[in-house]
């Protein structure tokens, strides 16, 4: 039996949760499949599916067993893609991870020269705020945002993500611009919502934070819709830089000076970073697009524009 065909075999059932399904993509036989994964039941003495005339699911145990063959699978190949593409031009998927808003300011602008310079690479972008371990997610190089990361990866910093005060000029208008904590509790806020919880406003006094009472306009985690809210008047935001430069340049958000300092979370000194590990940047796709992103990515300088 070859162990390691079997366990990807068994991975791709697994996914499918259907032999014919997998012997269709995989072109084999669906005898073929039956074999295999009876060998490797056979062999570790265990059943790791179970069997009905219209569904396969995972038994505990399988389930358990799926996780380290994924992990095993997935360092074979990450150890092939590293030889086999060792001084090797660059080429293949390139997966990539970030945080969406960002990817779509910053990023997008510049995917179509890195394809243009690097037409064999293919882009797989995948659009979040979870957090990723790129060892287990399979994923290339990653934009996150928030404090200095761990050591085990390489982190470049790309820019400041410190969120400012804005508004519309609009808005400020209507509403007056506040200048003191109390002000605020008139006015409403457009509001963050990242992965388990909703990022409300606190004030930083006399080195604590404390909640700041102001009314709410719009929670999201959309980035797209937090943007046009605020540009359309509907409240005070706290946004990045890197966000809202082309909207601060035109005049359609200002920012709103403001002490003491207001955020959304207790944590200062943001950044966005652009991840990768060290072993991995060998490899010709990698090493092009680190390279890439770091000379082309600058930190943001946004236009003194208060209210």
């Amino acid at each position: 039996m070859d162990k390691f065909k079997a366990m990807r075999y068994f991975c791709h059932i697994a996914e499918t949760s259907s032999f014919s399904a997998s012997a269709r993509q995989l072109k084999v036989p669906v005898s073929t499949l039956s074999r295999s994964l009876q060998a490797l039941e056979s062999e570790l003495g265990a059943a790791l599916l179970q069997r009905s005339t219209r569904h396969v699911s995972l038994t505990e145990i399988g389930n358990i067993y799926l996780q380290h063959c994924e992990s095993i699978l997935l360092a074979m190949d990450r150890a092939d893609s590293q030889v086999g593409g060792y001084q090797s031009h660059p080429s293949g998927i390139l997966r990539i991870s970030a945080l969406p808003l960002y990817a779509e300011v910053r990023l997008l602008p510049l995917l179509e020269e890195f394809q243009q310079r690097y037409p064999e690479i293919v882009i797989d972008l995948d659009l979040s705020n979870q957090v990723v371990d790129l060892n287990r997610d399979g994923i290339d190089i990653t934009f996150r945002g928030g404090s200095i990361p761990e050591e085990r990866v390489i982190a470049h910093y790309v820019d400041e993500n410190n969120s400012l005060l804005c508004a519309s000029p609009d808005y400020l208008k209507r509403f007056g611009t506040p200048e003191t904590i109390e002000d605020l509790s008139r006015h409403k806020a457009i509001l963050y919502r990242a992965p388990g919880r909703v990022l409300r406003w606190q004030q930083q006094q006399a080195g604590n934070w404390m909640p700041v009472d102001i009314g709410t306009a719009l929670i999201s985690n959309g980035g797209q819709v937090i943007r046009q809210a605020v540009v359309s008047g509907k409240g005070l935001c706290l946004l990045p830089p890197w966000c809202m430069e082309e909207e601060l340049a035109r005049g359609d958000l200002v920012l709103v000076p403001f002490e003491p300092t207001i955020s959304g979370t207790t944590v200062q000194q943001m950044g966005v970073y652009l991840l990768y590990q060290h072993a991995q940047y060998v490899i010709p796709k990698i090493k092009v697009a680190v390279d890439f992103f770091r000379q082309s990515l600058q930190p943001t300088q946004v236009p003194i524009n208060h209210y």
